[in-house]
């Protein structure tokens, strides 16, 4: 019965996205009349048609002022972690514009029918790759920079920023690196500049250029994947030497760190097509396209199976730490010493108060901020400790509602207190707790989904890659989410499954009691 209500609601999940995506999907014939340099050109051409509009820019882009400078009356600013989401509300009509450099803005210009490129920059500025202030790395990258080949990077900037993509491959690492390495923190949803390419590997401008500097110095360069918007703070706490990834110079940003300018730049707002995205696909043609680009290109598939790797490995193993600390915590607790109870209380309103992202990033940027530790042991150290804290909660509250007559009756019998609360309480609220630790493992599950903020490539954060590169969401996001409804619901159902195997059934006496 459980798997027939599953199958169904997965095939109610799947209906529900098709219709819903249709008017984003569906090609309608164009007409005959309709002059196709009307069709591309923008649906906003003067920052005067922008004045009560939305506009929207990446999180950790702070650049309100500059915007307003030209569009004095703008309606709202919305913010979002990755050009992809951008895209998606700019096509639905969430917002009117949003904010990107120049580089981007011509790559979708010549990539995204529907999405054009608004005619008046908003600024001059470069480009740059960053490095922390204390790092004596920067001026000596600005020096082999200065001695590339211009043209070279002329005809590299063409090449990224074109629609044709079997041009673009980045250089080979086959020099000796006996300068050591390097550690780059890259944006890995920004193309051109910088984004996951087949099977995840990172390419762009930006990774090019770093790769053509790195040879000029002979030092290897290990790339890692992150949201825009901790880049920057992955510099500035020592983790890697260098940020890039369509980082555009502004003053706010050179308090931070200090640049190596390699580009100019200029600041765009990316608005819709006047006639949106009218194509000669019909309806299934186009959804066994956008199945093709979302599974089979460029080994996509194999990338969700990882990133779904991940998202079970810090959920498993989370979950099964978390649980033995919550209830050594449960054990502390009933000892009632002061200072241990102090310490416990605080700890639990702590974790119970903060926002799961941000312990995870307070761990991360913080307290393992000098230390070289891989962001999965940091995502499942922050995981164990948040649902250490849950499950002392649950356990305490579940034993706390045991009627103290069968304690009293326990130490009546000749049991001591441990023994007691081991035979005799415990069994008890477990018919409490049990069916509570079960939901907090399904949520665990879904919370692992913020791990991307740390650079864990998890499986919402492998759905984000996809989504930079097909442009589109339906079947990324329909994926991620049967993947992770099928995720929890095995995870509910083994846990059920254990604890039929493991409960003993106790005798009880006529008031219901259980039996010494």
């Amino acid at each position: 019965m459980i798997r027939k209500k599953a199958s169904l609601f997965v095939a109610f999940l799947i209906c529900m996205s098709i219709v819903l995506s249709v008017p984003a999907t569906v090609s309608f014939a164009a007409d005959e009349t309709t002059d196709q340099t009307q069709q591309d050109s923008p649906e906003f051409t003067d920052f005067s048609e922008l004045n009560g509009k939305k506009i929207a820019m990446l999180t950790g882009a702070p650049f309100e002022e500059l915007i307003k400078s030209k569009v004095p009356e703008v309606g709202e600013f919305l913010y979002f972690s990755s050009q992809a989401d951008m895209q998606l509300a700019l096509r639905e009509g969430k917002i009117d514009a949003f904010l990107m450099n120049n580089a981007v803005g011509e790559y979708m210009d010549n990539t995204t029918p529907d999405i054009k490129l608004f005619p008046k920059p908003l600024a001059e500025t470069t480009f740059g790759l960053a490095f922390n202030k204390k790092s004596t790395l920067c001026s000596e990258w600005q020096k082999a920079f200065d001695s590339l080949d211009q043209d070279e990077l002329k005809k590299d900037w063409d090449t990224w920023t074109g629609a044709d993509e079997s041009a673009k491959q980045i250089p080979e690492q086959t020099w000796p690196g006996k300068n050591g390495t390097v550690k780059v923190a890259a944006c890995d949803t920004l193309p051109p500049m910088a984004y996951a390419g087949e099977n995840g590997q990172l390419i762009g401008f930006d990774i090019n250029t770093i790769l053509r500097i790195a040879e000029k110095l002979d030092v290897k360069v290990e790339f890692k994947g992150m949201e825009f918007g901790a880049i920057l703070a992955e510099v500035q706490s020592g983790k890697s030497d260098i940020a890039c990834g369509s980082i555009v110079v502004n003053d706010e940003r050179k308090e931070l760190v200090d640049f190596v300018s390699y580009s100019p730049a200029s600041f765009v707002l990316m608005v819709r097509s006047s006639s949106a995205a009218i194509k000669n696909e019909g309806f299934f043609e186009e959804l066994k396209a956008s199945f093709e680009r979302t599974f089979i290109k460029d080994g996509r598939g194999f990338m969700i199976l990882r990133g779904l790797l991940y998202t079970v490995v810090i959920s498993l193993i989370s979950g099964i730490l978390g649980t033995i600390l919550g209830f050594l915590l449960v054990f502390l607790r009933r000892k009632h010493i002061k200072f241990f109870d102090f310490l416990i209380n605080v700890f639990l309103k702590l974790i119970a108060g903060i926002p799961v992202v941000v312990i995870l990033m307070v761990i991360y940027y913080v307290v393992f901020a000098s230390v070289t530790i891989p962001a999965v042991i940091v995502a499942i150290i922050g995981f164990t400790i948040i649902f250490a804290a849950r499950i002392c909660q649950i356990v305490w509250s579940a034993v706390q509602a045991v009627d103290i007559g069968q304690q009293e009756a326990a130490y009546a019998l000749g049991y001591k207190d441990g023994m007691a609360f081991r035979k005799i309480i415990l069994p008890q609220a477990k018919a409490i707790y049990v069916p509570m630790i079960q939901s907090a493992f399904v949520s665990l599950v879904k919370e692992t989904s913020v791990a991307g903020y740390i650079t864990v490539v998890d499986l919402t954060r492998v759905g984000d890659l996809i989504r930079s590169r097909t442009m589109e969401a339906f079947f990324p996001l329909i994926a991620i989410s049967i993947l992770y409804f099928l995720l929890t619901w095995l995870i509910a159902k083994a846990i059920g499954v254990i604890n039929n195997k493991t409960t003993k059934r106790k005798p009880v006496d006529a008031k219901g009691g259980i039996k010494a």
